[in-house]
């Protein structure tokens, strides 16, 4: 199978879907949803496989989260009704990818270099084990644009992290964490210091699941979904309800204007 924004390769029983658009930094438009989707659907039904391994090809960028230009672009030259139908289009997807990863009976290994903003952070905590550089940095900013975090955020962040702290982060949408604060967080399991071993470690991690009981992982993965995550459907429904709510305020088209403008947004 052909995809335009993601690479897909397999190394001795482990596939890794590398995100692939430095252009925009990874953001997360409909081609990128749907690449990400399919190659873990790819990986999920082929039985050499044994393991997963998410990563991107910008050592700088996991992944911006959304597509704001894209945003800003549908605002300045659609009606409302038009956008925000457009919108909810979008988001709607967005979860997808989280389900994917949360639901795959393979072992997911998530690869953080680099900036890890809004629904890139929701990736990152769907994996079954998260690694990261030392230089990484994770940021819902999602307030910033007067939005929710979305791609089930919320719901993956409060079981990360506790209620207290994650309402604090997505509140407070400008707060940096870094790599040493999100592993004692609970957001990352681990921290490589030297980025030139980083992609030998996260694939020897991955790799070393593809040594261990299959079956006995894809019940944990199943069990976890039963304990932890049963009612993620409700809830991203939800959410996108939310989204577009905030997605028809004046307080967004000002949050998303500030950012393509690289001014501060004044929100009434």
């Amino acid at each position: 199978m052909e995809f335009t924004k993601v690479k897909y390769a397999v190394d001795e029983r482990v596939a890794i879907i590398s995100m692939d658009n430095p252009a925009n930094m990874n953001a997360f438009d409909e081609v990128m949803i749907d690449d990400l989707v399919a190659a873990i659907g790819m990986a999920d039904a082929d039985a050499n496989v044994k393991a997963i391994l998410i990563n991107s090809t910008n050592t700088n960028a996991f992944s911006a989260g959304g597509d704001v230009k894209a945003m800003y672009d549908g605002l300045m030259n659609n009606s409302k009704d038009v956008f925000i139908a457009e919108f909810g289009k979008s988001i709607s997807k967005m979860a997808s990818v989280t389900k994917a990863i949360l639901t795959s009976p393979k072992p997911v290994v998530g690869a953080v270099q680099g900036a890890c903003a809004g629904a890139g952070v929701g990736v990152a905590l769907a994996c079954d084990y998260t690694m990261a550089t030392q230089a990484s940095v994770f940021m819902t900013a999602f307030s910033k644009l007067g939005l929710i975090p979305d791609a089930g955020g919320i719901y993956l962040l409060t079981r990360a992290v506790g209620v207290k702290k994650a309402t604090e982060l997505c509140m407070d949408g400008g707060q940096m964490v870094f790599a040493d604060d999100a592993k004692a967080l609970g957001m990352v399991n681990e921290v490589i210091e030297d980025d030139d071993a980083f992609a030998d470690a996260t694939l020897k991690k991955a790799k070393k699941f593809t040594y261990g009981p299959s079956a006995s992982y894809k019940y944990i993965k199943e069990l976890v979904w039963e304990s932890e995550f049963n009612g993620f459907d409700a809830y991203v429904k939800r959410e996108v309800d939310a989204q577009m709510a905030c997605g028809a305020t004046d307080d967004f088209k000002e949050g998303v204007g500030g950012f393509v403008e690289k001014r501060r947004a004044s929100f009434k």
